[in-house]
């Protein structure tokens, strides 16, 4: 019987530190009180976030918790491997300083209609400061360190390798149609002595990780350059652009917007109807490749003069898909869940959604998805046009024999146009 118990306790201990071990990481809100989280190099809100080891860089994480009064958060640094579970590493050699440091960088909304605390958060800081380069996770948590309200994810990288890549509608899968193929070369210097082996590279496409690439092998090996082409999961479905709107002031309907009201004691904004694209030609539309941009025409300062509104996507369609649909934007984190899933309403004849999202420029697609582990595809709603404009970036990550992390030696970002 004591052997059966103690059998049993071993299973349990197991299973708990392998599903820790084995999470999967993404930036993503935690808890609906907390709003418009955003992972960026500290001053640049368009770019990835990345920095570069010991450059005296940061990265600037911030978010709205809703409500009148402020919560006392802390916050751990997790270090990960390449794909986004936690690494092999102890803290003291990933990081200098300690953790469960409070979040007091923080101001109430000053006159909205919705009451908000903004917070603000620097990686790295005078407290903690990082050691190694590679993928990191910020969680930050409740005031006894219960709950887990977010997770914000970034990477830092260590330049030793050099790539040079392009993109081209030229693929495998055909010419000019609805695809792009990704290409690069990777030189890897010196301390890589089995490529095959010791790297790891993955390639992204507008931040995206539904339909993230990962390399295993490539092409070809010569002279310390590793080339990967003509994979097959090189070739991304070109999609089309990012539709946008642009919810900045009450004075007058913005971009693609039909009506800013307010219905005591909140504004609403109604989108206009979002029509199907896919059966129409390519047309060019500037965009920001999905990402949102928060800001109030009328604030000195948009973190916190911001407001919020209830707004109203609204798509047309005579019939249901099979697949689920979902909006594919940086305002859900580009995370495929409930909280980005239109829903079909019969009696409006179309997907309808109602989102609280914080005045600001937007991007956003409709897309369908399967399941959970497959990729969603913007063809059914979006369609697939070679010349669209997107935004692809190969991530280039080494663990030689006797290494116990993924070191991140090399970052690259191209525009296709």
């Amino acid at each position: 019987m004591r052997n059966t118990i103690a059998f049993l306790f071993y299973i349990l201990v197991y299973i708990t530190n392998y599903t820790v071990y084995a999470q999967t990481f993404r930036t993503e809100t935690l808890s609906e009180a907390i709003r418009t989280l955003r992972v960026f190099p500290s001053g640049h809100w368009n770019l990835p976030p990345i920095i570069q080891l010991q450059q005296n860089e940061s990265i600037e994480i911030s978010f709205d918790l809703l409500g009148a009064t402020p919560e006392y958060f802390t916050y751990r640094i997790l270090h990960c491997d390449a794909g986004w579970t936690p690494s092999q590493l102890a803290q003291s050699e990933y990081l200098d300083g300690l953790q469960n440091y409070p979040v007091d960088d923080y101001a109430h909304s000053f006159n909205t209609t919705m009451d908000y605390v903004n917070y603000r958060l620097l990686i790295p800081n005078e407290q903690v400061h990082l050691k190694v380069s590679g993928n990191y996770v910020v969680q930050i948590l409740s005031a006894n360190g219960s709950q887990t309200v977010l997770t914000a994810c970034f990477s830092v990288v260590e330049p030793q390798a050099g790539i040079q890549m392009q993109v081209s509608p030229v693929t495998d899968k055909g010419v000019n149609t609805k695809y792009q193929a990704v290409s690069f070369e990777v030189n890897y210097g010196n301390d890589i002595q089995s490529p095959i082996q010791d790297l790891k590279v993955y390639v992204l496409q507008n931040n995206r990780f539904d339909n993230e690439a990962k390399l295993v092998k490539p092409l070809n090996l010569q002279n310390k350059k590793a080339l990967y082409d003509h994979s097959p999961t090189l070739i991304f479905e070109a999609g089309n652009e990012y539709r946008s709107f642009e919810m900045t002031t009450i004075h007058y309907a913005g971009l693609h917007i039909e009506a800013v009201e307010f219905y005591d004691p909140y504004y609403h904004t109604t989108l206009k109807p979002d029509a199907l694209r896919s059966n129409r030609s390519y047309l060019f539309n500037e965009d920001i490749n999905g990402r949102l941009f928060v800001r109030n025409n009328e604030a000195e300062d948009s973190d916190i003069e911001a407001d919020y509104h209830f707004v109203h996507f609204y798509l047309p369609c005579n019939q249901p898909f099979q697949d689920n649909v979902y909006i594919l934007s940086e305002a859900f984190n580009n995370i495929l869940d409930t909280r980005s899933q239109i829903e079909y309403s019969a009696a409006d004849n179309g997907y309808i959604k109602s989102v609280l999202l914080k005045e600001g420029y937007y991007n956003y697609l409709y897309v369908n998805r399967k399941n959970n582990t497959s990729p969603a595809s913007a063809a059914l709603v979006e369609g697939d046009y070679y010349q669209t404009e997107n935004e692809y970036r190969v991530m280039v990550y080494a663990r030689p024999i006797g290494w116990r992390y993924d070191k991140l030696i090399g970052v690259q970002t191209i525009q296709f146009k």
